[in-house]
């Protein structure tokens, strides 16, 4: 029987009439809680057969993320920026292949990988679109979710409010940017205290026009300059303030130098090291951990609607929609994208 939002809702109901039946010194509460607990057993039939799909990947025998079968003879997508070292896939039955890298997609963070394997269950990606409020689980390769919550915002495109938030072996301004209407240059909205920006007198309102001598043009162009470079580098960012045009020294800093809301907003959560700058992702609030991010993540009626690729926040995780997968997709099978991941 597949799930409705009404079967689910009427599920959670007799849960809550049942254990009311309990001494009346029960508080509303723990029958909440308990409610809670047995919430993601409701997802079982939901997520299996995208778990069918769905495989541990290991980077020098560590868990780093999991992998979704795109086809019978061993393709699988990840998330490319968390494969390093050897790359090996566990699949359900527990039988373990080496991984080759094919290709990787560098915006959305999406990497093509191959093990030489028959048989395997490729995923479907579904044309259904995610609303607002609708549940949502998060598969593993067992018969279990690995996480549940609900669609918080639909499909749209990330800009610059966490902007610039890379691999901790990456350079990092610390500010919040968007593009600008006339695509010259990136004009500054944050400015993250005691991050490099700030040390070198970025201010908000500033607009990025170039750094080390390459013209920016959108915040993608800016992401991909600073990607040549790592923390404690020294690069000269030119920028447009009021009527004139000055240069900045900035020596970048890492990820982890954050500001105090940043701090905050992972408090009691473990964030994935790239969480921004994807094309178009789904936002929902299932407590996804960083090595769970890679496999699908589907909707009541089993349909898979995108793969999970960062958990972003303390109640915001993000999936990209399987309409943007699609031709990312037919460009790494035709082996249009070199670039790989590290």
């Amino acid at each position: 029987m597949a799930f409705t939002a009404r079967t689910l809702t009427s599920a959670v109901v007799v849960m809550i009439a049942f254990a009311g039946a309990t001494p009346a010194a029960e508080s509303a509460r723990d029958l909440a809680r308990e409610g809670k607990k047995k919430l993601p057993r409701l997802f079982i039939e939901a997520v299996s057969a995208a778990s069918e799909s769905t495989v541990r990947i290991q980077c020098d025998g560590k868990d780093a993320v999991f992998g979704t079968v795109v086809s019978a003879d061993g393709l699988i997508l990840t998330k490319g920026s968390e494969l390093r070292g050897d790359v090996s896939c566990v699949l359900r039955d527990g039988s373990a292949y080496d991984a080759k890298r094919i290709g990787y997609d560098k915006e959305s963070d999406l990497a093509l990988i191959k093990i030489d394997a028959e048989g395997l269950v490729p995923v479907k990606f579904s044309n259904v679109k995610a609303q607002v409020g609708d549940w949502v689980a998060a598969t593993g390769y067992t018969s279990d979710p690995v996480a549940v919550g609900v669609v918080s915002v639909k499909a749209r495109k990330l800009y610059g409010e966490q902007a610039v938030i890379e691999n901790a072996n990456k350079g990092y301004l610390g500010i919040g940017l968007k593009d600008t209407e006339d695509s010259e240059g990136v004009l500054v909205t944050e400015v993250m205290r005691e991050a490099a920006a700030a040390r070198a007198g970025m201010k908000v309102k500033d607009v990025i026009l170039e750094v080390a001598g390459k013209t920016i043009t959108d915040r993608q162009s800016l992401i991909e300059q600073l990607e040549k470079y790592r923390p404690d580098d020294s690069v000269k960012v030119k920028v447009h303030r009021g009527e004139s045009e000055i240069t900045l020294t900035v020596k970048l800093g890492s990820k982890g130098e954050i500001d105090r809301s940043s701090f905050q907003n992972s408090m009691g959560s473990q964030l994935s090291g790239r969480r921004t700058g994807f094309p178009f992702v789904i936002q929902h609030d299932t407590v996804l951990k960083p090595i769970n991010c890679g496999g699908p993540l589907v909707d009541l009626d089993g349909n898979v609607l995108g793969i999970n690729i960062a958990r972003a926040g303390r109640v915001e995780s993000w999936t990209i929609p399987c309409d943007v997968i699609k031709p990312i997709l037919k460009t790494l099978r035709e082996g249009k994208t070199t670039q790989t991941s590290k």
